[in-house]
């Protein structure tokens, strides 16, 4: 990064937190050259162009030099929204499609491909009006027949490893209720390639690989059906929009329609919407705008513009009283509560986002105080929503034990009539602009952030200058406009979502048609990419961090050492006091962790602490893991003295309570009965932790419900006072230099001559796979996880170098072997990876990991298809030379900043390590070959036994399916979490 350029951000960072004073106006400006007018806003801190090109093509470019790289969104103004009525979930289909190539990638002969994909697209149609099921088994069988000599001809992936050639990370895209949007951070050096790759794949797009692509359409759907939020948040919007297509149809469709896809529509879709007076292209980075305008208009100025069809919708009637829906999921209970709000643009949007911040901050906001903080239930929040048409602020909240659903929404609307009365102090207006500055600051000194910002902005049609301007007009608001919005917009107009835990019998499941799996030649490419990967890439000078260079060093005390990285961007800082034991040291440790969130200290209220710390726009957190504590504060330099006063004071004299320690220990357990029913709890951490360490785990070693009845309030808070009894460090990334920060830190933490040692950590045996095993849960879902992992030798640092290669190649992102085949090729999944992968800790073991997410029905074909991939090594030399090139650029263009270099050196020095691990990578990759990556895998996967954990129910899968994979364990709750959900007396 040049010095300019980093003098420019320097200077202009700081400004941004008095920004508020002064409202901002747009004006015009010409670039110089004179080609080019473009709008700005007067004393935007951030410098953002806003460009039109003649085509009406939106370009909106913000320069941050951080580091060499850019984030783009490319995004059309076409969402799930602007589906047709009869095809829903086309916007979302069209989304996938983009990623499939082109007229010349993808393909290595679109001539005779084009025979076949035309063929396709007219037996779809024939499908689609057909009723009889024989008929549309036999249209079916022939769409895959026909697909699978399509297939012959078409490079699957291309569009991933264009980009992935190019160095480029986060390929992605989302499809949301307004927009489409496709996203890409890449080097800046290769700002001309992506845009080339990009120019191909939006003006000549084909659809390709249609029906398998399909199939991982139906799993997302078949994900979105198990998942009960997903339930909660579509039954709110149906409910709160009965008219407008915000509620009247999903992003992902209704399942008849994804049972009858028109290839037809989709194009149709494509034709309307997909122009550049409807689009935009966002950057965010390491780039010269001048520069760049004029590469996206030699890019994209000559495509041709069309006439958008005016978005019309049906006014919604008014609520007039509540709307009660019941759903159903296996999971925990919760209810959910929406009231329509105003538009993003409507001149009462503003107001909408305080109000929602006074109700709920995290911090001190009414709910956060009067039901969190006061544990009257187990969990609150609520936020706004609001889009181009509509709004939405919504309301969440989990019960307590023997609370019923009810009881929790009357509390949380308990707290809106709070503030249609006046029932909440002012000065929660100014700490909320406050807040506001400080996310402003953050969001801004990141690229990625701002990236997103810029793109949401441009879907909601909201300006800049109106979005700048919004801190200044949230500081005019008063009390009085708060509590005449709220009395305007808040009455019996509301829907409730009551999300119970049982069966669902209203599911439509999309069903598994017969697909013949795709042959994958790895060895095909298109003319296009051998060309694009001709020209060579504009290569970047690593940045390796020194941390004798990058880190200051002091201590506060022989046993405290200080680790401090100056900030000299804003005023901004972050703080943590860190420990290194958790709760392998001390079982009761966690609980007195989160006992503190509850209560004050000898001087001061929790609500006093809380809002104390609101004020001062400063964020408290206090948590732990196995072999950790953190205790960190991050908001304005300006205030972190007064802050850290709080906190010491807090952790020095905390307050014991035993009125919070009862509402606390039944919330601990609620929350337990909560976890042995919650899917992602069950499989990603009780049987992860059964397969890695048996019976005897971390996970399921716990504190006894009874145990925890009989901890007392001073037990809790004197590990609490003890804590700075122990050994520990500080963590600084701020403003301020080392030196002052130790003399300060020195007066204000005061601490014994001598520090303790901390308790020796529990130790746990991992599980040695002597034999393939099978650990089974049986649980209600349409899908079916399945996940190979097995423990290997101790973490060796020579090895990491190869194994970022291994992982890059074989289980990574869109290219990798496992997606390719999992995924593409046989449609199986939604979501598959492997990996192996590197301990934090010298003395831990490193891990190999291979899951994959399959419908039920697909189940034998996933697990097979994912131990296939395990055993036997795909050899590709092309993906292999991708993939050297994409670890190098990537290590190039990556630079380590902030409090990233904090915890990167904290795990160089567990892992014993003196260097940056990327500089050893960076120099050895050149030096592998594809040889080398299949002995790695020969070695340390091929013929090896493995832990199987598998989730889905057991009616679906059959359990003589899985004993043919190995020794099958079939395990209960009380096997997995070390205890039984006590039973609840709630009232329906």
């Amino acid at each position: 990064m040049c010095i300019k350029c980093f003098l420019v951000v320097m200077l202009t960072f700081p400004s941004v937190l008095n920004y508020a004073q002064t409202m901002f106006k747009t004006t015009k400006k010409t670039s110089p050259d004179g080609k080019y007018t473009y709008e700005m806003v007067e004393g935007d801190p951030t410098k953002t162009r806003f460009y039109t090109l003649k085509n009406g093509l939106k370009v909106i470019l913000h320069q941050n030099t951080l580091e060499p790289k850019i984030m783009s969104f490319i995004t059309t103004r076409a969402g799930g929204k602007n589906d047709p009525a009869t095809n829903t979930g086309l916007a979302h289909y069209l989304e996938h499609m983009l990623f499939k190539g082109t007229e010349n990638m993808g393909t290595v002969d679109f001539e005779k491909e084009k025979v076949f994909l035309d063929q396709i697209e007219m037996l779809y149609e024939k499908y689609n009006v057909s009723t009889d099921p024989a008929i549309r088994k036999k249209i079916y069988k022939e769409i895959d027949s026909v697909s699978t000599l399509a297939s012959k001809l078409a490079v699957p992936n291309e569009y991933d490893k264009a980009m992935t050639s190019v160095g480029s990370s986060m390929t992605n895209a989302f499809t949301s209720k307004e927009i489409t949007a496709y996203m890409e951070n890449f080097p800046s050096t290769n700002l001309e390639k992506y845009l080339e790759i990009q120019k191909e794949r939006f003006e000549r797009p084909v659809f390709r690989l249609f029906h398998t692509e399909l199939e991982t359409v139906y799993e997302e759907k078949n994900m979105s059906l198990d998942r009960g939020n997903s339930k909660v948040f579509d039954g709110m919007f149906a409910n709160l929009f009965q008219k407008h297509p915000y509620g009247t149809q999903t992003i992902l469709g209704d399942v008849e329609h994804l049972k009858n896809p028109s290839l037809k529509a989709i194009r149709k879709f494509y034709d309307t919407y997909y122009v550049p007076n409807n689009m935009a292209v966002i950057m965010a980075g390491d780039l010269d705008p001048d520069v760049t305008i004029r590469l996206i208009d030699q890019y994209f100025g000559n495509w041709i513009p069309k006439e958008i069809p005016a978005f019309k919708f049906e006014k919604e009637d008014p609520i007039t009283e509540p709307r009660y829906v019941n759903v159903f999921s296996p999971d925990e209970e919760s209810v959910a509560i929406g009231f329509r709000m105003p538009d993003q643009n409507h001149k009462d949007a503003v107001t909408a986002d305080l109000l929602a911040a006074i109700l709920y901050n995290g911090k001190s906001g009414l709910i956060d105080k009067n039901l969190v903080k006061k544990q009257k239930v187990l969990s609150a929040f609520g936020y706004t929503y609001l889009l181009t048409d509509y709004g939405m602020m919504y309301f969440g909240a989990r019960p307590l034990k023997n609370q019923s659903l009810q009881e929790a929404e009357k509390l949380v609307l308990s707290q809106i009539e709070e503030i249609k009365k006046g029932n909440f102090d002012e000065s929660l207006i100014k700490a909320t602009v406050n807040n506001l500055k400080v996310g402003r600051v953050r969001e801004q000194e990141n690229a990625v952030n701002m990236a997103y910002t810029l793109n949401d902005l441009f879907g909601t049609g909201t300006s800049w200058e109106t979005y700048l301007n919004n801190v200044e007009k949230t500081g005019s608001i008063t009390k009085a406009d708060v509590v005449a919005f709220a009395n305007k917009w808040f009455g019996d107009n509301y829907v409730t979502i009551y999300k119970r835990t049982g069966p669902d019998t209203t599911l439509a499941k999309v069903v598994k048609p017969e697909i013949t799996s795709l042959e994958i030649d790895r060895s095909k490419q298109s003319e296009f990419l051998k060309k694009l990967q001709e020209k060579p890439n504009k290569s970047l000078s690593p940045v390796f961090l020194d941390y004798e260079k990058d880190i200051k060093f002091g201590s506060i005390h022989k046993d405290v050492p200080v680790w401090s990285v100056p900030n000299a961007l804003n005023k901004l800082f972050s703080f943590y006091y860190v420990f290194d034991m958790g709760t392998f040291n001390m079982r009761k440790l966690p609980f007195a962790i989160e006992y503190v969130k509850f209560i004050g200290s000898k001087t001061k209220s929790n609500e006093q602490i809380n809002k104390e710390l609101y004020n001062l726009a400063v964020d408290f957190n206090i948590f732990t893991s196995n072999d950790q504590v953190y205790v960190s504060l991050s908001g304005l330099e300006e205030n972190r003295e007064k802050a850290l006063m709080i906190i010491e004071d807090l952790m020095r004299n905390p307050k014991p309570d035993n009125d919070a320690l009862k509402k606390f220990i039944e919330s601990k357990i609620k929350e337990r009965n909560d976890r042995t029913i919650n899917r992602r709890d069950i499989f990603n951490n009780g049987l992860n932790n059964y397969a890695d360490y048996g019976q005897n785990n971390p996970f399921n070693d716990v504190v006894s419900n009874a145990d925890l009845r009989g901890l007392k309030a001073e037990e809790l808070t004197d590990i609490i006072k003890s804590l700075f009894g122990y050994k520990h460090k500080v963590y600084y990334y701020g403003p301020k230099e080392v030196n002052p920060l130790v003399k300060e830190l020195k007066a204000s933490h005061p601490l014994a001559k001598n520090l303790k040692d901390y308790p020796a950590p529990k130790k746990y045996e991992e599980s040695k796979a002597n034999e393939n095993t099978v650990f089974f849960v049986d649980y209600d879902m349409l899908q079916a996880d399945i996940y190979f992992q097995r423990w290997d030798e101790k973490f060796n640092a020579d090895k990491m170098p190869v194994i970022t290669a291994f992982n890059e190649y074989y289980g990574g992102g869109m290219g990798s072997v496992v997606f390719q085949e999992i995924r593409e090729a046989k449609a199986l999944a939604y979501s598959t990876f492997g990996f192996y992968s590197t301990p934090a800790k010298a003395e831990d073991r490193h891990k190999s990991g291979f899951f994959v997410g399959t419908q039920s029905d697909k189940f034998s074909i996933a697990f097979d298809a994912m131990k296939d991939i395990i055993e036997n090594f795909r050899e590709s030399e092309n993906n292999w030379e991708v993939c050297k090139k994409s670890i190098k650029q990537n290590i190039e263009s990556q630079r380590i900043t902030k409090t990233n270099i904090l915890f990167n050196y904290q795990t160089a020095q567990k892992r014993g390590m003196k260097e940056d691990s990327r500089k050893s990578v960076y120099s050895q990759i050149d030096n592998f070959t594809l040889e080398d990556i299949k002995l790695f895998h020969k070695t340390h996967l091929k013929d090896k036994k493995w832990n199987i954990r598998v989730m889905g129910s057991k009616d679906k899968i059959g359990m003589d399916n899985l004993a043919k994979y190995g020794k099958v364990v079939e395990l209960t709750t009380k096997d997995i979490f070390g205890y039984e959900a006590e039973t609840t007396n709630v009232v329906p």
